[in-house]
């Protein structure tokens, strides 16, 4: 790595990112990742759940026949969780806080949960009780399956974050014309452009995790686009499939490639519960975008089958994208 990367950390999120810029001009650069993190800042705000007062909040208090003028940024995000949702068939859901709260309750001890208290959860949920007015940024909600005029709690979660680097790749490039930079929220999304400053292509961004060496895999020279990873080690099974109202363990760890972070961070999730053909189709309705995919297999069937599966334009190893 040169010695003209500057590094710069910020806590926010629930998370930490970390930015690199190749500049030689450090109070430049550092005066450019002060003002994209008070944009973080300014986007947590609007799209956290757990602020009383940001944008997600008060459309949770929405109820049938109430709309609420939303800020670009939000909006933005619903058109994002929209489209990907589309793509994987349901498997990919902002509408999830209700389920997510419910196994609150009882520490993601799925087991716990009655029948009765799953279907009703579930039933709150729903892309399809959005109402969205692009032209006038405003949103309304529907009453959900069961016809009551129950809450619809949005959860952006990873995508939230994804965007947050979107934003901020934007602003480092237009309005500081940075064109060698890295940027991560918390190592699940890392986003990049240029080559690191080193005359190699790219940036090397390490993929596989704890599957690295079963899969022979290595690092990805990162350019453009985003990378996203996800999987069950550090919080469990904490996913959730809206669509069985299940955790969403059907593969043990997935990454995700895409020219966004806000939609390969909300692939990599997805990826989790989705079949491979459904994967398949996901990134084929999205253009650019690709999969890597860890079987659950015991580490004897590696001399029989490859332990990970990959398609569409995920970055090969060594290969700039």
């Amino acid at each position: 790595m040169t010695d003209k990367v500057q590094r710069f950390e910020h806590q926010a999120m629930s998370t930490v990112f970390e930015l690199l810029v190749v500049s030689g001009d450090k109070p430049l650069a550092q005066s450019a990742a002060h003002a994209v993190f008070l944009k973080v800042d300014k986007l947590e705000e609007l799209l956290s759940r757990f602020l009383d007062v940001s944008e997600v909040a008060l459309i949770s208090r929405l109820k049938p026949g109430e709309t609420f003028r939303m800020a670009p940024e939000t909006l933005d995000c619903l058109l994002i969780a929209t489209q990907v949702c589309a793509a994987t068939q349901g498997a990919f859901d902002v509408t999830v806080g209700t389920v997510m709260d419910a196994l609150r309750e009882v520490k993601h001890r799925w087991k716990v949960l009655t029948p009765q208290e799953r279907g009703s959860a579930l039933a709150a949920c729903g892309m399809s009780r959005l109402i969205i007015d692009r032209q006038n940024l405003l949103v309304a909600v529907k009453p959900d399956r069961l016809g009551r005029a129950t809450p619809l709690e949005l959860d952006f979660g990873a995508l939230a974050k994804g965007y947050a680097l979107d934003v901020a790749c934007e602003m480092l490039e237009k309005d500081w014309d940075f064109t060698d930079f890295l940027m991560h929220g918390g190592t699940s999304t890392v986003v990049a452009r240029g080559s690191m400053g080193d005359g190699k292509p790219g940036w090397p961004v390490g993929v596989g995790g704890d599957w690295r060496e079963r899969a022979g895999l290595d690092s990805v020279r990162l350019s453009q686009g985003a990378v996203s990873g996800s999987g069950f080690e550090v919080k469990g099974a904490h996913i959730v499939d809206v669509r069985q109202g299940v955790a969403a363990v059907r593969h043990a760890a997935a990454w995700s490639y895409a020219p966004s972070a806000a939609v390969s961070d909300a692939l990599s999730t997805a990826f989790l519960g989705l079949e491979w053909r459904e994967i398949e189709a996901a990134c084929a309705a999205l253009p650019g975008s690709g999969a890597l995919v860890a079987r659950e297999q015991p580490v004897w069937m590696d001399k029989v089958r490859r332990p990970v599966r990959m398609c569409g334009a995920f970055p090969q190893a060594g290969v700039r994208i």
